[in-house]
Parts: structure tokens; C-alpha cells; sequence
């Protein structure tokens, strides 16, 4: 795979990424159940030739969950996600409305077994013709255990031996059927090759699975996953399966190194570095001209509930702020050199807001509205185009994924203002030339690693 052209994902996040900005008058503040943001949210994103759709998911509940604003001794919730798409209902509704770009769905291994995914994904690769895309996450909240019946959340170890476990299974069922399967002769009343199934017969410590799978081994194979986190398990199983990781985006210089590092755990592991791309979180703000831009972004922050209180910013910063209030100024009271590995995030406030006077009560409202995973990026298109261009160029990402504060505006704007200038620059394709995720991504195919092994150990179809 040639590294010519940045990957780009258009995140779906119901009414948004950000807790405040659905109180904007042009926000659509019922995009959890409004259909018509989820079609025309994968059409802006095949408009603008993006390589996936994703929708995040979250099998965890509260009727108060989200960022919470102090005001004095009360508490009071925000809507941020409060409520999760289901992905894989949302993708199939998606697909009807799409030809070409990608569809990535987050689930939760923890809660699910690898039949019913195998099923599930496979039927989903079929429709959609090869452009399915899987987000495999592992959960760490005990909530979503009570959901399921289960005293407690598993710990870090037994996650990532269960999902490891998953994933070689989840693969098999999807290998179960070889390619040639379809006979379909009337005259003799011969429907399959028999010889093209095999059962998995897996017994392991959490698995044990006869098949072969109820259906079709899926148009592109293997469907391609990503996989997020940031403990030591989740950086080497995702370096040895998955085909991209979301990433944190900090500052370039961390990238970069984050990058190098990353893709030196992918070659240890026996993969090609091309064959597992990085994508990084952004929330774009981006207008006709960077003053606009940034004045949309101040008018989202401000829209924020969170009030200043001195010992929650101390608790997140490391420093002590008593004393001060919210109208101090952020650069007299906080000194950058005292927290090192949390400077960028004052950086990036500073950056977004374009102001280097903002108060400890912007940063409040900055942080309410969650910089740390899908930070702001604001400015006019040259300004964006200059950021994804530099950063990828020079091995901070591989692609990103477009973070949208609210719906439906934000994201037809990345399409129409940014793309274009990407283009131009010769850093993103100018048409669809290939149909599947798989081929979008410039990943090779999967070879059926069960036909393999069978024919290793001289065994025919076994179904």
C-alpha cells in the first residue's frame, strides 16, 4: 500500500460530540431518534469520499450519565451521551442510502459471543457489498456488567485474554465457508459444495464453538476492525489483529513519537506497518475564514454548564488553585512547566479559543466539553488542510476521524470547505476507485486461515 492519501472517518454521535453545542438554534437537538441526520449523515460523508461512516456505542446506563456542572454543592447532568445508537441497526439503515463509503460499528466483546457477531457481521458485509467495518472494544464500566447480569466488570487481563480469544474465533466462523461454496445446479438439484464448510470445533477458556457459521464467509473476508485504549494489553493486541487504531491526538511532536512506536509493535508482531493505520480523533470548527471559526467555537464553549471550582481544576491538573476565581486569567494562574504532561491541554484551549487572555472559566467550559479524546482543530479550510497535511506527512496519523459538536452543519462543512483544498494538495483521492473498506483502506486480503490450516493437517471440508 502506497501511504498517498490521508484516511478520513466521519463520526455519527447522535445530537453531537460536544455536551453544549445542541443549545445552538441551528442544532438538531433530536438526533438520537431523527433518521433523516443518520441518511444524511452517511451521505455527506460518501459526498465528500470519506473512507468510513463510524457510530460509536456504549452498553452502559444512567439516566444522570454525562459531564457534570459544579454549581456550588449541586450537580447537575449534561445530555452527553447519555443515551448509544445501536451500531449495527444504524449501519444496515445506512447502507440503504450508501454505495461505496465504509460502515464501522463499535461493540463491546465483553458482552457479546463471537457466533452472533460472526453472524451479525457477515450478513451486514453481504448487504452493504464488502463495506462493513468493526470497532472492537472491551468496556471498562460496571454498569454495563449490571446490564448483563454480572457482579462485576472483568479486569484489564481477562478482557484482552477473552477478546483475544474472540477475535481468532470470530475469524474462523467467517472462514468457515470457502469462496466456491455456491453450486446451484438445477439439473442435477445440487445447491453447495459440501467440501467448501468446515466446523470450527474450538474449545478454549472462554469459547467453545462447534459451526460452521449459518452463513456466507463475508465479501471481504475478514471484515477489518479497529481498536482503541491505551493499557499495555490494548497496544499489543491491536498492534497483532487489528487493521486501525483510534488514537489520541495531543500535539505533533507526541504523535510522532506515539506513531513510531506504534507501528514498531505492529512489526514485531509479523505485520507490515501499512497494515495497521492509525486514525486520530478531531472535532473540527471550520468556516469560510478562521475568525468565523473561532467565533463559533467560543460560542459552543459558552453555551457549557460546568462553573469553575478551584479544587476540581486542581484535582484534574495536578496543581493547587485555591484562591482563585474564574475570571483569573489561565496563563497567570497556571503554570505550564508545573504540569508537563498536561501543558498541551491548555495549548489547545488557548489554540481553539485563539486567545491567549482566556479565563480559568473558559478552560472550565473547554474541558466540560471533553478536549481530551476528539479535541477542537479551528480555522478556515487552508488552516485545517495545513494540520491534516503536516501531521500526516510527517507520521503523526495515518487518517483522522471527523468529530461533529453538533449536527447537521459541521460535518458538510469539513466536505465542502477542507476536502477540496486536500485535494488540491494531492493528499485525498478525488474519487471512489476501489468498493470495499478493505480496498478504501489499502489493506490486502485475507487469506481463509481455517482452508489453510486444514490443508496443512491433509483434512478436507468437515462441515
Amino acid at each position: 500500500m502506497t501511504r498517498q492519501h490521508v484516511k478520513l472517518g466521519l463520526v455519527y454521535s447522535g445530537i453531537g460530540r460536544h455536551s453544549s453545542a445542541w443549545r445552538l438554534p441551528e442544532a438538531d437537538a433530536d438526533g438520537y431518534t431523527d433518521p433523516t441526520l443518520v441518511s444524511e449523515g452517511v451521505k455527506i460523508a460518501e459526498r465528500g469520499l470519506f473512507d468510513f461512516f463510524f457510530v460509536g456505542n456504549s452498553l452502559t446506563s444512567s439516566a444522570h450519565r454525562g459531564n457534570f456542572a459544579y454549581t456550588g454543592r449541586n450537580v447537575q447532568a449534561s445530555h452527553d451521551h447519555l443515551f448509544a445508537i445501536e451500531g449495527f441497526t444504524l449501519m444496515a439503515y445506512a447502507a440503504a442510502f450508501s454505495q461505496k463509503v465504509g460502515l464501522v460499528v463499535t461493540f463491546n466483546a465483553t458482552y457479546h459471543d463471537p457466533f452472533h457477531i460472526a453472524r451479525v457481521t457477515a450478513t451486514l458485509d453481504h448487504l452493504s457489498g464488502g463495506r462493513l467495518g468493526l470497532n472492537i472494544v472491551t468496556g471498562s464500566d460496571l454498569s454495563a456488567a449490571h446490564n448483563f447480569g454480572r457482579e462485576r466488570h472483568l479486569d484489564n487481563a481477562d478482557r484482552y485474554d477473552r477478546v483475544e480469544e474472540f477475535v481468532q474465533v470470530l475469524r474462523d466462523l467467517w472462514d468457515s465457508w470457502e469462496d466456491g461454496w455456491l453450486v446451484a445446479d438445477k439439473e442435477r438439484g445440487i445447491y453447495h459444495d459440501v467440501s467448501k464448510a468446515r466446523r470450527v470445533d474450538h474449545t478454549g477458556k472462554h469459547f467453545s464453538i462447534r459451526g460452521p457459521l449459518n452463513f456466507p464467509r463475508p465479501p471481504q473476508g475478514h471484515v477489518p476492525f479497529m481498536h482503541p485504549g491505551y493499557s499495555e494489553r490494548s497496544l499489543e493486541f491491536a498492534a497483532k489483529y487489528a487493521e486501525m487504531r483510534f488514537i489520541q491526538w495531543r500535539h505533533a511532536e507526541w504523535n510522532k513519537a506515539y506513531y513510531a512506536d506504534i507501528k514498531s509493535r505492529v512489526v514485531r508482531h509479523g505485520r507490515p506497518p501499512e497494515d495497521h493505520l492509525l486514525i486520530a480523533g478531531i472535532t473540527p470548527y471550520v468556516a469560510e475564514n478562521a475568525r468565523d471559526a473561532h467565533a463559533k467555537f467560543r460560542q459552543v464553549q459558552d453555551l457549557n454548564t460546568n462553573v469553575f471550582v478551584p479544587e476540581v481544576l486542581s484535582e484534574q491538573f495536578g496543581i493547587d488553585l485555591t484562591g482563585r476565581t474564574g475570571t483569573d486569567r489561565v496563563l497567570a494562574a497556571i503554570d505550564r512547566t508545573l504540569i508537563p504532561e498536561k501543558a498541551w491541554i491548555v495549548d489547545n484551549a488557548i489554540a481553539s479559543f485563539d486567545d491567549e487572555d482566556i479565563t480559568l472559566e473558559d478552560l472550565t467550559h473547554y474541558l466540560g466539553n471533553n478536549p481530551m479524546s476528539q479535541p477542537a482543530v479551528v480555522g478556515d479550510a487552508k488552516q485545517l488542510a495545513d494540520f491534516v497535511e503536516s501531521n500526516f506527512r510527517e507520521n503523526a496519523f495515518d487518517g483522522l476521524a471527523i468529530c461533529q459538536p453538533y449536527w447537521p452543519g459541521p460535518a458538510a462543512a469539513f466536505v465542502d470547505l477542507v476536502v477540496p483544498e486536500l485535494q488540491r494538495r494531492g493528499v485525498f483521492r478525488t474519487e471512489y476507485t476501489t468498493s470495499t473498506l478493505r480496498d478504501h483502506l489499502g489493506i490486502k486480503p485475507a487469506p481463509n486461515g481455517l482452508a489453510e490450516r486444514a490443508a496443512l493437517a491433509g483434512q478436507g471440508g468437515a462441515a
